[in-house]
């Protein structure tokens, strides 16, 4: 069963802020208002601010930075929640000119790392985070330190360093002894990051312990998580399909008690696992259930679950039918039709060539006939007319092999266009997957549209040799976005292009594999790389031009430049039969030294 059909559900609990106590009962007020815009933050962001200025105006009638600080930390976090970053950063930055408590400086730390959260700068966020638990360890601020752990913890996740993760969430476990629903959000991720290193005997007990808790504090929610987690791991780990079938419809009947948030998922991994039983009819029973309210890379799940449910059924009409509608997964039976057009090619090119050898030698026998019956002077005109014939079937011949050459090369290099590295694919649907995991919808969504702009690029254009300059731009930046999210470490991407060229023709797909180069082998173990592609007007051609910061190379043999699926003599092929097919010259130069690789493509422009 493909792996890809199944969905295991993290709750990644993002905890933002923690409660600060009061120094005197003389501050109880400043310490109210603060707790009561706490308390406004998820339900009335307006109320939230209008407290946190009054605790403000109370702190500053004091005079003490540390109340001051406490309170513009509150009016921070309310900015975070408004989406006002610059506001936040602009406060925590200030205040920490200030000598301050340890556990208020690690607070401001805090809010700072989550203002790069929300503004998506997971790498920076952690940076941050990581300075406030060091600052917080040495105040003993159990909470804070808890909270922060946490967060830490749920990057790491996201960023697919699960070791890391494990280490800080546990961590996080053992500060959450004395609260149990804290210890009960802590340990939701905790047990699905144990699945994800297979330490399968710790993902049971975190299991259980989450659902002992949240039945304690009556939690249907997350109780619906463990359960439809525990289904997938009873249905592929421990291949018991009964217990797997139990915790699903559990997790079902929960679902649909409470918000009925991911409830597509949780038919579509029980339908997952009477699959794995055979039992296809039950298995579509529950797909027709996932399938009205799924989406995106889910809908593809359901239809592939769909395809392996009607082919156990020998319904191979709707197996089809379903495999077919998988656009967000590479159609492996549109690669298998292209291969058989090249290998239909070919034996039609071979049928051919021996038709002609037959006709040959029989328009040869005849005219041998007729030099043995005919006088002199026919003879002669026989002699002309074999030399003639023979001719014009020599040029026919090579004119046919020539195409059908052509007809090839082309197919192949339509099939070429589509086959991007087999690994980008799988990390950008893990990436998705993730995102989906997480109820990031903004991030997923967005996601989601560049990794749909460059698949129906590379579809829609596998039948075309050419282009237009805006669509294939779109298509690369899209590319770009994809390929920002696989990079832990600080990188940097920018693709322009001129506003007059954008209607101009290029062939699909042709500068994807020198970027790709350049991530991989140019910036991809260096810090702070840089990645810039730039589409320019250059008189009578279209200048593309790829750079990359990394180290260089000395030799400038494109054989060191490419990926395997996209050898320079692939690339070389494809600027052949271009200027054979079209009269497209197209030109290449490489430059490279120590301080980056700059690849300039020379396009000739061509109109529609």
């Amino acid at each position: 069963m493909n792996t890809k059909n199944k969905t295991c559900l993290f709750v990644l609990l993002f905890v933002s802020f923690i409660n600060l106590t009061g120094q005197n009962n003389a501050h109880e007020d400043i310490d109210k208002h603060i707790k009561t815009s706490k308390s406004f933050l998820l339900k009335n962001i307006d109320s939230a601010f209008f407290y946190s200025e009054k605790a403000l105006s109370l702190a500053k009638e004091t005079n003490k930075d540390t109340l001051i600080t406490k309170a513009q930390t509150q009016k921070s976090s309310v900015y975070i929640f408004k989406n006002e970053f610059d506001k936040a950063d602009s406060i925590l930055t200030s205040e920490l000119s200030k000598k301050l408590p340890l556990h208020i400086e690690g607070q401001l730390w805090h809010n700072l790392g989550t203002t790069q959260y929300r503004k998506r700068n997971l790498d920076k966020a952690l940076e941050l985070y990581i300075k406030a638990a060091r600052i917080t360890e040495k105040s003993k601020h159990q909470k804070l330190l808890l909270n922060t752990y946490t967060n830490i913890g749920v990057i790491n996740a996201q960023l697919k360093n699960f070791k890391k993760a494990q280490n800080y969430l546990e961590k996080a476990v053992k500060l959450s002894s004395n609260n149990e629903p804290l210890k009960l959000q802590v340990l939701t991720n905790l047990a699905n990051i144990y699945r994800e290193n297979k330490e399968y005997s710790k993902f049971e007990e975190a299991s259980f312990e989450v659902e002992r808790l949240a039945k304690k504090y009556n939690i249907p929610g997350v109780l619906a998580v463990i359960y439809s987690n525990l289904s997938l791991y009873y249905s592929d780990v421990k291949t018991n399909y009964s217990k797997a079938l139990f915790y699903g419809k559990e997790g079902l009947a929960l679902k649909k008690k409470t918000t009925k948030n991911n409830i597509s998922l949780t038919y579509n991994n029980i339908a997952h696992t009477y699959l794995l039983k055979r039992d296809y009819k039950n298995a579509i029973k529950y797909l027709d259930s996932a399938l009205p309210n799924s989406k995106g890379i889910l809908k593809s799940y359901v239809y592939s679950n769909y395809k392996d449910a009607y082919t156990g059924l020998k319904n191979f009409k709707k197996a089809l039918y379903f495999s077919e509608l998988k656009d967000q997964i590479k159609d492996s039976i549109k690669n298998k039709k292209e291969k058989e057009k090249i290998t239909e090619i070919t034996e039609k090119y071979e049928s051919d060539k021996k038709e002609q050898k037959i006709n040959l030698l029989n328009t040869e026998n005849e005219l041998q006939a007729s030099k043995i019956s005919n006088q002199r002077n026919i003879l002669t005109g026989g002699i002309i007319t074999i030399l003639l014939l023979g001719s014009l079937l020599f040029l026919w011949f090579k004119n046919q092999k020539t195409k059908q050459s052509l007809q090839k090369a082309s197919l192949q290099n339509k099939l070429l266009q589509t086959q991007l590295n087999p690994h980008f694919l799988f990390h950008s649907l893990n990436n998705i997957q993730t995102y989906i995991y997480k109820n990031q919808k903004e991030t997923s969504l967005e996601y989601l549209s560049n990794y749909s702009k460059l698949m129906r690029t590379i579809f829609e254009s596998s039948s075309l040799d050419f282009i237009t300059v805006k669509e294939d731009f779109e298509a690369m930046q899209s590319y770009l976005n994809l390929q920002k999210a696989n990079f832990e470490s600080s990188i940097e991407f920018s693709i322009e292009i001129d506003d007059n060229i954008s209607n101009y023709l290029i062939p699909p797909m042709f500068i994807q594999p020198f970027i790709e180069n350049a991530i991989q082998h140019g910036i991809k173990n260096i810090e702070n790389g840089k990645v810039s592609v730039n589409y320019h007007n250059n008189n009578d051609t279209i200048r593309v031009i790829i750079f990359d910061n990394g180290k260089g190379f000395k030799n400038k043999n494109n054989n060191h430049l490419l990926e395997r699926y996209s050898s320079s003599d692939v690339i070389k092929e494809r600027i052949e039969n271009l200027q054979q097919t079209h009269r497209y010259s197209i030109h290449q130069n490489i430059q490279s030294d120590e301080k980056g690789t700059k690849i300039t493509i020379l396009f000739p422009k061509k109109n529609q």
